[in-house]
């Protein structure tokens, strides 16, 4: 039995290790206010959601083998915390391009920049702008982990299996928003 936990989520309020985060899951989507999908006069579909609500919805949850939940009865409804779930997110610069900024400031520790053979290209970061060395020769694709600043939605649940003294846990998060 592996002791540690195998989740590269980086969270500070929500530490995963000794016998946590062992089979961690994270479902991620765009909040509702998001989508707001309608006809335009001409019949064209549009979204008239205002773009400030572009924000993720995080959902994290355990798995098969937990039995220690990490610290969860700090985290009510309103704490809010940095989050870098354990996924890349996709970005691409298409042939002949150099620079890209990013929907989300990425963890400086996971920015992955490839082209379609999957060979590295060089690149610099600097917040959310990532500066190729030189034009693409082709599209590139831009893997990266974002730093997501959250707030706690949902009320916090886990249960204990008394036999097997096994935990379930889940928290629903969603993008703080407010900053344009």
């Amino acid at each position: 039995m592996t002791l540690q936990s195998p989740s590269k989520m980086v969270c500070s309020a929500l530490p995963v290790g000794w016998l946590s985060g062992m089979d961690l899951t994270a479902n991620i989507s765009m909040i509702d206010a998001s989508a707001d999908m309608r006809r335009s006069w001409n019949g064209e579909a549009r979204n008239f959601a205002d773009p400030l609500f572009n924000l993720y919805r995080v959902e994290l949850s355990s798995g098969a083998g937990e039995y220690l939940t990490p610290a969860l009865a700090d985290l009510t409804p309103g704490t809010q915390f940095d989050l870098v779930i354990d996924g890349f997110f996709d970005c691409q610069i298409a042939s002949g391009g150099t620079m890209k900024t990013l929907p989300r400031t990425p963890h400086p520790d996971f920015v992955i920049v490839k082209n379609l053979a999957w060979d590295d290209v060089p690149f610099a970061a600097e917040g959310r702008l990532i500066t190729l060395a030189e034009p693409a020769d082709g599209p590139v694709r831009i893997r990266y982990r974002p730093i997501l600043t959250v707030v706690v939605w949902e009320p916090v649940k886990w249960s204990v299996k008394a036999n097997s003294r096994e935990v379930s846990w889940s928290l629903v998060a969603e993008e703080l928003g407010g900053s344009a």
